[in-house]
């Protein structure tokens, strides 16, 4: 009986040394995606005085926290998970970093909401290059024993990114106007704002490290597809930009699958006038619509497209589960944790530069340990049973609940820094498992895309709406801490969630999953390699 690709692949991987080229790939991308991270949270601890200086309300500050960075993530990221697996990952997270360095800097030259809410819809655009590049290359470069914890190192740069921002841009609002800008060589540099000079400040790094990224020794793939790097583009971004998407269903699926679509799209549509007219936000509701749309459309075209990969991800219940209980947990933990910086200003008397290095040097230190240890205890959970990163998950999720209510409720410093300090411990321990679980759902030549979907339906459910959620209930109350208690809501919907991936998961073997994706087409066990 011949030997599955998933399992060939652990048998050569277990006898295989990991090679020096391997941990410095690991390196790059972890700090690609600091930067990432730094640029996309830095605008939390600049909140406070981006809101007076452009008179924006919580629901607008919400949209810039979450929504515009989000919703073009989406459209975007939509596409690069095809691009990721058929082009070259590093070349592609090369340029997604310099765009997205770029944007952030150019955010500094922001004179109102909708000039500030454009820079940072490019961060997203530039950012939707980073995971989908990134989870492949590391599955193909480790191997299965490791890949957990070598996806925990990557994601810890998360981390330690957003404790960066925090600590970097509160330094600036409390040092700029007064000893920062003296030093630096250009005219008129005192009369730009600090949190305008902070966002040119952490734009520029991402260039040198692009180029650093082209070093990266890429795996070969049978599947990869560079000598038509142009077609590739245009074929996957028609299949995630409107109106292009219609084009692309009607091919691809011909009139019964595109009256399919004009049908998704019409209930999409209702349902973002009905929020509109609800809330008055325009922006959110039309921005979140299209990235909704955006996303089961690509379902959609993969169902027509790719079957084998439609069925082992939007097709598969086990899947989307999976994918909804992470979703609702990011949705939770991301909108706390951006709004954690403004809370703390508008409820304790401390200094931005201050409150900047303590959360940050305290989001470091917990969250680093909470996802090295998530997928460090997940790895070895996993040996006797697979259900072990939906049950990091659910450990995440219980032990990030009552550290929020003491966070939000407690008059104390000291124990609203404890407090935080286990939220970003429990907050950060489910990460690296479930995101190696995605990878195991899958075939080898699938991992750009999987990342993609896993990616794509955590940023449009977390950053999508729960940064605005929090805002449009503060701004509707007059309190934050009422914005920010209403996201726990969501917490008890997700462990509904993972208890049915869990009663799946078991039954979920490579055998399984190369029978499935067998069964939807695809053409032999040699091509899955």
């Amino acid at each position: 009986m011949a030997t599955t690709s998933l399992n060939r692949e652990s048998v050569t991987a277990a006898a295989t040394p990991i090679p020096a080229s391997a941990y410095i790939a690991l390196a790059l991308l972890a700090s690609a995606n600091l930067l990432n991270y730094l640029d996309r949270f830095v605008v939390s601890i600049l909140a406070e005085a981006i809101k007076a200086d452009l008179r924006l309300d919580d629901a607008q500050l919400g949209f810039l926290l979450g929504t515009a960075f989000a919703i073009f993530y989406s459209i975007v990221g939509v596409a690069m998970g095809g691009i990721s697996d058929r082009l070259s990952r590093k070349k592609v997270m090369a340029f997604g970093l310099a765009l997205w360095s770029g944007m952030t800097a150019l955010g500094g030259m922001a004179t109102n909401f909708v000039t500030l809410a454009a820079a940072r819809i490019g961060v997203g655009v530039g950012e939707a290059a980073a995971n989908p590049c990134s989870h492949s290359l590391l599955s193909d470069i480790f191997p299965a024993r490791n890949r957990a914890l070598a996806l925990g190192v990557y994601l810890a740069g998360t981390f330690l990114g957003g404790a960066l921002a925090m600590a970097v841009g509160g330094y600036f609002l409390q040092h700029w106007s007064t000893s920062m800008c003296v030093a630096v060589p250009i005219a008129g540099a005192c009369d730009l704002a600090a949190w305008k000079a902070a966002l040119f400040a952490v734009g520029l790094p991402g260039f040198p490290l692009a180029l650093l990224l082209l070093m990266i020794r890429e795996p070969a793939r049978t599947a990869s597809g560079g000598s038509h790097s142009a077609g590739v583009i245009i074929r996957e971004f028609s299949a995630s930009l409107p109106p292009f998407t219609l084009l692309t269903v009607a091919r691809e699926g011909g009139q019964r699958a595109l009256r399919r679509n004009l049908a998704i799209l019409a209930g999409i549509a209702v349902a973002a006038a009905l929020l509109v007219m609800a809330t008055g936000d325009y922006a959110q509701w039309i921005a979140f619509g299209t990235g909704a749309y955006v996303v089961v459309t690509w379902g959609q075209i993969q169902s027509l497209r790719d079957r084998p990969l439609f069925a082992l991800t939007f097709g598969d219940r086990t899947f989307l589960y999976a994918m909804g209980a992470t979703a609702l947990i990011a949705c939770v933990g991301g909108a706390i944790n951006v709004w954690a910086a403004p809370f703390a200003m508008r409820t304790h008397a401390m200094n931005p530069s201050e409150l900047g290095l303590r959360l940050g040097v305290i989001h470091t230190v917990g969250a680093i340990a909470g996802v090295i240890a998530g997928g460090w205890i997940a790895d070895k959970w996993k040996q006797v049973d697979r259900r072990a990163p939906l049950g990091m998950a659910a450990i995440s999720i219980s032990g990030t609940l009552p550290s929020v209510l003491v966070m939000l409720l407690v008059a104390d410093l000291e124990l609203f820094l404890a407090a935080y300090a286990a939220v970003s411990v429990f907050g950060a321990m489910w990460s690296g498992a479930t995101a190696a679980l995605v990878q195991d759902l899958v075939l080898p030549r699938m991992r750009g895309s999987a990342a993609a979907c896993y990616s794509l339906i955590a940023i449009v459910v977390a950053s999508g709406t729960g940064p605005y959620w929090a805002g449009k209930v503060s701004a509707v109350t007059g309190s934050l801490t009422t914005g920010m208690l209403s996201l726990l809501v969501l917490a008890p919907v997700a462990m509904v969630f993972l208890w049915l991936a869990a009663r799946r998961l078991p039954g979920e073997t490579p055998e399984a999953r190369l029978a499935l994706a067998a069964a939807a087409g695809e053409p032999s066990v040699r091509d899955t390699a």
